[in-house]
């Protein structure tokens, strides 16, 4: 059985992609602002996303709940709330499921195959039909 309790960062991992949707940049908010508050400058740099970037995920998520806003010494800081710490639990159950599905498996041979140009009228293209491990 996996050992869901362990902190992991997220931008440590190797997702090798370009970039990162909407649910991974929401992850990373939470991840930032999930312990003792974080400015805006700290998530940020955390996500590595500008600051109009950053007001647009921010707006949606204090309004449904998933980061709180406090006052500080005169300071904003954001802070994960109850329901952004169980998205960010159960998002990061599913990540090391997918993480594990991953690394377990060998990458799938592809195997195409091309359609009788005598039974179809367009120029034949090559077509995945199955996938071979």
């Amino acid at each position: 059985m996996a050992n869901y309790t362990r902190e992991l960062n997220l931008i440590s991992l190797p997702l090798h992609k370009k970039y990162r949707s909407r649910i991974e940049i929401i992850a990373l908010i939470l991840e930032a602002a999930r312990y003792n508050g974080a400015t805006r400058y700290s998530l940020m740099k955390h996500t590595s996303i500008n600051y109009s970037q950053l007001e647009k995920y921010l707006e949606p998520l204090i309004k449904i709940g998933f980061v709180e806003v406090n006052l500080k010494d005169g300071q904003v800081l954001y802070r994960a709330g109850e329901i952004g710490l169980a998205f960010l639990r159960q998002y990061e159950v599913l990540r090391d499921i997918l993480l594990s599905a991953c690394s377990q498996n060998k990458p799938f041979n592809i195997i195409y195959e091309k359609y009788n140009a005598s039974r179809v009228q367009h120029a034949p293209t090559p077509f995945a039909t199955r996938f071979v491990k």
